[in-house]
């Protein structure tokens, strides 16, 4: 944050301080009640972090990039991989913030389904992708880019189109909502999808053979293909058991996981587009599990840790909402409401990568199972905020802003002069 100017780096550190260390969730997203006590000696101080999540000069691409490379620099964080090509793991999801009080100047708003309502409502609709590393044996998502639309399609489809570089192959992993035909198809060799397929979805085989002396055009679809249905209609070119143990009221529970993998089909609309398809039936749950993706080369035992790849950056909402206030953004302008919710969201997942990196941490004396959560690295960092203060804003020389003494009076102009 040195490459910004001395102003914004210093009230954009006053924000970050306070997301991190769980001021913001206290003061139900009152950005102002937050740093108020910080910025207590400055006079405006509190409107100058108003101000500059709307007019300061920040990236949050720049801003993204470089704590992602600080998290693989000092955390020795391990980007994870799959695959004989060893591509680079990221996971794609949104979020759809409502905003009931804000009807008419919310900023960068659109219309989405809200689970809880249970109907389409006026909110902010995002779309964040996360760089899937092993943190201390731990797997995490540290957030790389975020966008946001009038639709959460809409808010995916510039995603796709700023994704951050990458020198080699990467696997990107998204839910059903998001693995459409289209999407698939305009996959790549280099940046190939993983994702949940509807359980109604309908796919085509490979065209059989011409026989000798057949006439007419090649068939450019096979049969009809239901993977998700009770009986599916093609013998799986790859069946594999995986064996799953978990403890159910002290005792230990195993079950037999059954994957099933049909290799060359495609959508009927996109024949040039071949995926591999893996049902994944476990006992535990009623409805099987489809898996499609255009990076054929993957094993058949590399689906299902793939896409769980995509759980990992669910919990970076979950700790955003509870710990930065990303569902309370007190924010209503097109630039500063994204960047509010962004925020929220990079300190969710710098505080998951750092506890992982710490020791447990223990609530009190009487915690006798200490854990690495971000919520108890929150309140560390609260109970030594003066210190992680001058720690974060060293180098920085804030300006205090006072108001002019001598102004100039219309009221006071003598008789007859001019204006």
């Amino acid at each position: 944050m040195l490459l910004l100017p001395s102003g914004t780096d210093y009230f954009l550190g006053m924000v970050l301080i306070v997301m991190l260390t769980g001021q913001l969730v206290a003061t139900r997203g009152s950005l102002a009640r937050a740093v108020y006590p910080l910025v207590a000696g400055l006079r405006w101080g509190w409107h100058r972090c108003e101000r500059v999540l709307e007019r300061g000069a920040l990236s949050l691409d720049t801003l993204f990039e470089a704590a992602y490379q600080w998290c693989l620099r000092e955390l020795a964080a391990e980007p994870v991989r799959l695959g004989p090509q060893q591509r680079a793991v990221q996971a794609l999801d949104t979020s759809t913030i409502a905003r009931f009080r804000a009807v008419r100047r919310l900023g960068a708003a659109g219309k989405g389904y809200w689970g809880r309502a249970g109907k389409a409502v006026r909110a902010n609709l995002g779309a964040a992708l996360n760089s899937v590393v092993l943190v201390n044996g731990l797997r995490l998502g540290l957030v790389r880019r975020t966008r946001y639309g009038a639709t959460c399609a809409a808010a995916t489809a510039q995603l796709f189109a700023a994704l951050p570089p990458c020198v080699g192959p990467r696997l990107i992993v998204v839910d059903a909502g998001i693995a459409s035909q289209e999407q698939c198809a305009a996959a790549t060799a280099k940046d190939a999808l993983l994702g949940r397929l509807r359980s109604k979805v309908v796919l085509r085989s490979a065209p059989a053979p011409k026989l000798p002396g057949q006439r007419g055009r090649k068939p450019k679809h096979g049969p009809r293909f239901h993977p998700g249905a009770a009986a599916p209609e093609l013998v799986p070119s790859a069946e594999i058991s995986l064996r799953a143990c978990e403890i159910v009221k002290g005792q230990a529970q195993e079950r037999t996981i059954r994957v099933r993998r049909w290799a060359a089909l495609h959508f009927e609309k996109y024949a040039e587009t071949l995926l591999d398809v893996v049902r994944v039936d476990d006992p535990k749950y009623d409805q099987p599990l489809l898996l499609g993706t255009t990076a054929r080369e993957l094993g058949t035992a590399d689906f299902l840790p793939g896409y769980q790849c995509r759980a990992t950056i669910e919990t970076n909402f979950y700790v955003g909402q509870d710990t930065a206030a990303m569902e309370m953004p007190r924010a209503f302008t097109e630039t500063a409401a994204p960047r509010r919710i962004s925020l929220a969201l990079l300190a969710g997942s710098l505080l998951k990568a750092i506890a992982a990196k710490c020791e447990p941490l223990p609530l009190g004396p009487w915690d006798n199972q200490p854990k690495q959560t971000a919520g108890r690295l929150a309140q560390y960092l609260r109970l030594h905020l003066r210190e992680f203060m001058a720690l974060a804003l060293r180098n920085t020389a804030p300006r205090n802003y006072r108001k002019k003494e001598t102004r100039l009076d219309s009221k006071n102009f003598p008789a007859g002069a001019p204006g």
